[in-house]
């Protein structure tokens, strides 16, 4: 079964599922933009058998509050660190996609001690034009009566996997309408990191995959370059950005292997 709660960060909550064994080595799953924790449903239970899976609804996404001050990928990762770190006494293997590959990389930069191993899905190593592109890819519709921005949000959110379930769009454009300008924000803090200098520095294990489908995909090799201890792993050629709801079990085979590696040697 999966549990909800809240963690306290700074003047705020964090809203959190989880499940499995507390006893169990302690994942942490971040999620991409604009979604939150409910995209990790379905690869949740089935990493449970082997750790305690928590995952996250990144600050102002999701039911978690908003940042007291700037938004930024350090901030976001010194809350979630905050919140998760004060309520579990152990150190923790680190999941990211999309924005949360950014939060991950940022946290174990960050937080050395705290992150055991990291694996990123769609890492954010950004080409110039695709860090020109992305905020604007997340730019707001104004309101009106006529609720043209609701047709606008879901073309596109349904234009990320024309293919993906309906009710998986619908909840995408719920959390783009609920997080407001953290949509744009949270783009603009990904572009605004250093990834690259970052990455050089982090000497857990890490491992850099994407669906062959995903935008992020082409970052997955230079990732793994700079990573001291990176290696790859291979996703459905098929998937995309929706990898984790739409290919659950491809992902959970992938991380399954590689955390509980890291587990075992300690």
């Amino acid at each position: 079964m999966i549990r909800r709660g809240y963690l306290d960060f700074g003047n705020g909550q964090l809203h959190y599922r989880y499940c499995g064994k507390e006893s169990a080595p302690l994942l942490l799953m971040l999620h991409q933009t604009p979604s939150s924790s409910a995209m990790y449903l379905r690869l949740m239970p089935m990493l449970s058998e082997n750790f305690f899976v928590v995952a996250v609804d990144t600050p102002g996404f999701g039911g978690s509050d908003p940042l007291a001050g700037d938004v930024t990928i350090e901030a976001f990762a010194a809350a979630i660190y905050q919140a998760v770190s004060a309520a579990f006494d152990q150190p923790a293997l680190v999941f990211g996609h999309h924005t949360g590959a950014a939060i991950a990389v940022q946290l174990a930069y960050d937080q050395p001690e705290f992150v055991r191993a990291l694996a990123l899905s769609g890492p954010t190593l950004l080409t110039e034009a695709q860090k020109r592109a992305l905020p604007s890819a997340a730019r707001a519709f104004p309101i009106d009566d006529s609720g043209s921005h609701w047709q606008n949000m879901w073309q596109r959110l349904r234009g990320k996997d024309p293919e993906a379930d309906l009710s998986l769009s619908v909840r995408e454009t719920l959390l783009a309408f609920t997080c407001g300008d953290y949509y744009e924000a949270s783009y603009r803090a990904v572009v605004e990191q250093d990834v690259v200098l970052q990455m050089a520095a982090i000497n857990c294990p890490a491992l850099v995959c994407a669906g062959g489908r995903d935008l992020l995909n082409s970052a997955v090799a230079p990732s793994v370059e700079l990573l001291p201890q990176g290696r790859s792993a291979a996703l459905p050629a098929e998937a995309g950005t929706y990898v984790c709801d739409r290919h659950p079990e491809a992902v959970a085979d992938v991380l399954r292997q590689f955390f509980l590696e890291v587990a075992q040697t300690g």
